[in-house]
């Protein structure tokens, strides 16, 4: 199976439970640091297109901040739950990839990917892709704000096998990458156990990821036709500088068209 099908797969199975699952993430604080950058080195327009926006948590975070949102994701299952999300009313979300968006998606003032979808780029020729069909959903001064996990986050969070006890829930899971390297791919399983009747019920999915180091990034934008103005760490939803690749979770870049 290709890794962006599993990516899908991944998704189109969990899609129902993942807001369930991911109720502990600080979207809202993650969208501030988001915007800080935007407002720091965006053009002052509020056009915005959230490119992975999974089930429109962080649309809907953009929205309340004022943002004309427009989503896309590459889960049809994931859009259907954010088309019926509460606050998501009026924003248009689209299926598509990040390397293959939807048609017509031009003259953004901010083109944001959050929460990490960047990562499931699992080779440096998609990564480039994706951000050349970015650049060319810019306005001509706008900016591309997305995050990566850093290589410490990586090796700290899948290097050792983990289980989470939520009672009638536990998820489990382990690297199967026997090295986590620097710009190399990372493949995560994980398992959810729910008690269902006497008995229980299992799902599984594999998480085909790739590290993207600072170097990479910097010059596949540049080979993409974008430059790199700016770069933070975060620390759960805390901003440090400069971004370091051991200490931090991510690094937050912003992006403008090259020239």
């Amino acid at each position: 199976m290709a890794h962006v099908d599993e990516t899908l797969a991944a998704y189109e199975s969990i899609a129902v439970r993942y807001d369930e699952l991911n109720a502990r993430m600080d979207t809202a604080g993650l969208v501030d640091r988001f915007v800080e950058a935007v407002d720091r080195y965006g053009p002052g327009g509020r056009r915005l297109l959230d490119a992975g926006c999974g089930t429109g948590r962080s649309s809907v975070a953009f929205r309340e901040r004022e943002f004309e949102v427009t989503g896309y994701d590459l889960s049809p299952a994931m859009v259907a739950m954010a088309r019926r999300r509460p606050g998501a009313e009026g924003i248009r979300f689209l299926v598509g990839r990040l390397q293959q968006p939807p048609p017509g998606l031009t003259g953004f003032d901010v083109v944001a990917c959050v929460d990490v979808p960047v990562t499931y780029l699992t080779t440096t020729d998609q990564l480039r892709r994706s951000l050349a069909a970015a650049r060319d959903q810019l306005a001509e001064d706008g900016v591309l704000v997305f995050d990566l996990n850093t290589i410490g986050y990586y090796r700290r969070t899948f290097g050792v096998p983990a289980v989470v006890d939520q009672g009638d829930r536990y998820v489990a899971w382990f690297a199967v990458s026997p090295r986590i390297e620097a710009d190399t791919v990372v493949v995560t399983q994980f398992d959810l156990f729910e008690r269902a009747g006497a008995g229980w019920e299992r799902v599984s999915m594999r998480h085909v990821q790739r590290h993207h180091s600072d170097r990479t990034v910097r010059r596949v934008a540049e080979r993409a036709g974008l430059c790199i103005v700016a770069a933070y760490g975060l620390v759960g939803t805390s901003a440090r500088e400069p971004a370091d690749e051991d200490d931090h979770d991510r690094i937050l870049y912003v992006a403008r068209r090259a020239g």
